[in-house]
């Protein structure tokens, strides 16, 4: 059975009271959004989404959370959040009056190597926050989905991205990236912010959004009429890379032996040097991307760790998050049932990867 949340963070309390005992510090003060969202079990400290800093902070030590707010948010937090049924007290200032930081002489807070931990506790996922990211993913995908079947001819990219992001506001979801290309611009351009320029045939769509602090990631593409043979076989080879680094991210492997067998899958296509193009992609939970994959990379791959892999040719890009188990991996934004597939076959199983819909 899965933890509560006040046993999740009763759980993650734990992990920073050792991390305590071995750097010798009275406490840890906690500041960026992914950090509170973390110890918070899925709280939204984010108002201004653009700042790394939430518009609270948590003061951990081996008996306490304290949350340092302004008067503004305490009355959102007391009434809505209800911290303090979870264990945290309250230490609130006037709004008007400079931020009152805890005073706890050689306390650490969340930069540098206390963050490296931080990131590899984030990175690897409690039963509950494994839940979470499951609704989350599923949400995620029914909201591509119908952005993609949505798009009409003479669409501006602009329009697409406004469908996007109000398709995921309306389950809760924070939409934190929102790429829109279009025909040419899909194999000009990796990061196709949107443009003004009008969609014809051809549309890629393509999300990170939050919800409970945790992202998922994802990419669907639609295109209007019959699809051309040279689009569909660019389509095939990128399911191919993408099954094959899906099928090579087991526990006990580093991510450099992941990475190699990318770049093998990208050879084994004929397309050798598309992964030095865009980042491959890497760990997500918390973060868009918790460390973006690197040849020779040695974090070790661990069940619980969700992975957002996103390989793509010219014309052609894949991407769904998967979260790790210790016997297979799940593909948490999986496609619908009416969704077209591409199986690859990878040694006694078939991975299926979304197609193309043709509109």
């Amino acid at each position: 059975m899965a933890m509560t949340r006040l046993q999740e963070i009763e759980h993650k309390h734990a992990q920073i009271r050792s991390l305590l005992e071995q750097h010798k510090a009275p406490a840890l003060w906690l500041r960026r959004t992914r950090n509170l969202a973390w110890i918070t079990a899925g709280a939204d400290a984010s108002i201004p989404v653009e700042t790394d800093y939430g518009m609270y902070s948590i003061l951990v030590t081996p008996e306490k959370r304290i949350v340092y707010t302004n008067n503004i948010e305490l009355t959102r937090l007391k009434g809505e959040e209800r911290f303090e049924d979870l264990g945290f007290e309250y230490a609130s200032f006037p709004w008007w009056e400079p931020a009152r930081n805890p005073d706890h002489a050689g306390q650490l807070t969340d930069e540098g190597a206390v963050e490296d931990t931080l990131t590899s506790w984030r990175s690897v996922l409690t039963e509950g926050e494994q839940e979470r990211l499951r609704a989350l993913g599923k949400d995620a995908a029914a909201a591509l989905e119908s952005t993609v079947r949505g798009v009409k001819p003479g669409m501006t990219e602009f329009e697409v991205a406004a469908r996007l992001d109000a398709a995921c506001k309306a389950w809760g979801g924070q939409v934190t990236v929102n790429l829109i290309g279009s025909d040419a611009r899909i194999s000009q351009y990796r990061h196709p912010l949107a443009t003004f320029k009008k969609v014809d045939k051809y549309v890629m769509v393509v999300v990170c959004v939050r919800r409970g602090g945790l992202i998922v990631a994802g990419t669907r593409l639609g295109y209007f009429g019959k699809l051309p043979a040279d689009v569909s076989a660019t389509l095939h080879r990128i399911a191919a890379i993408d099954a094959a680094v899906i099928a090579a991210t087991q526990p006990g492997r580093t991510l450099g032996t992941v990475f190699s067998d990318l770049q093998a899958a990208y050879q084994a296509q004929g397309e050798a040097d598309q992964w030095q193009l865009h980042h491959q992609g890497g760990p997500i939970a918390y973060q868009g991307r918790e460390r973006i994959a690197t040849p020779g990379d040695p974090l070790v791959v661990q069940a619980g760790m969700a992975f957002a892999w996103n390989p793509s040719i010219v014309g052609c890009k894949s991407e769904d998050t998967i979260l790790v188990g210790a016997h297979g991996n799940e593909i948490v934004t999986a496609h619908s049932a009416d969704w077209p597939t591409v199986d690859v076959d990878i040694a006694s199983e078939t991975i299926r990867r979304p197609g193309i819909l043709e509109l």
